[in-house]
């Protein structure tokens, strides 16, 4: 409060905006030549928030530059990464946010730059993107997760001031195509749990989820952001 109390209005606007503020260092993008960051955490660590700051940084820093926002529905995309609490719409300075249409599935910025809405539902859409940035988010809950992936990988072709690079925010199912991901050489992936994020979560709830479900082989996914792969013998699947 002494602090706020000797800053111009100004000053606290751009506090409120900027996300590297608020963020804790692991909701930052990581230092190096990183082609895919893959943000592998528990559920309410942060990631959606994490994903919607970095996008919005990526489409002001550059004017005219193309990104893909891919969902698993339209919907999710348009509830979670843009109009929702974490979205992008409530977390930035009116003359910075761009406008959303939803009928063009597009979030255009004021400086030209674009956001295409690509859903996991239709994933040949994706053929005809061709940017330099994207998210991919909840990935393990898409059902056509790699032909997404595949799709979106022959876009991501288009000239860059650093290189192309996709975000990956999830909390993780044992996919094979996430294990691939996370295998790559050009990933650099962050691994979080959701007791991270204490301080923005109803504490009754987190009570809650850890006495009943940590250190269950559920909890160990939704909470920890581990795989966890299928009991041996197992007459039902995890889900």
């Amino acid at each position: 409060t002494r602090v706020l109390g000797q800053m111009t209005d100004q000053q606290v606007r751009a506090c409120f905006a900027s996300w590297e503020f608020w963020a804790r260092p692991n909701q930052l993008p990581p230092a190096g030549d990183w082609r895919v960051w893959l943000m592998r955490c528990g559920r309410g660590y942060g990631k959606t928030r994490a994903a919607s700051g970095w996008s919005h940084k990526r489409g002001l820093e550059v004017s005219g530059r193309r990104l893909a926002i891919v969902a698993k529905t339209p919907a999710d995309a348009r509830d979670y990464n843009i109009e929702g609490p974490s979205g992008i719409l409530l977390n930035t300075l009116p003359e910075e946010r761009p406008d959303y249409e939803p009928s063009k599935r597009r979030l255009t910025w004021p400086n030209g730059s674009w956001a295409t809405i690509y859903s996991d539902e239709e994933p040949d859409q994706l053929r005809g993107f061709s940017g330099d940035t994207a998210i991919l988010d909840d990935f393990a809950k898409f059902k056509h997760a790699e032909a997404c992936w595949n799709n979106l990988m022959f876009g991501m072709r288009e000239s860059s001031i650093d290189r192309p690079r996709i975000m990956v925010p999830t909390t993780p199912r044992p996919l094979p195509i996430l294990r691939r991901i996370e295998a790559h050489p050009g990933t650099v992936t962050v691994h979080g749990e959701t007791w991270e994020n204490a301080s923005n979560v109803d504490r009754g709830w987190l009570e809650q989820v850890e006495r009943d479900y940590r250190g269950t082989r559920l909890g160990r996914q939704e909470l920890s952001g581990e795989y966890v792969e299928q009991a041996p013998g197992a007459l039902w699947e995890l889900e």
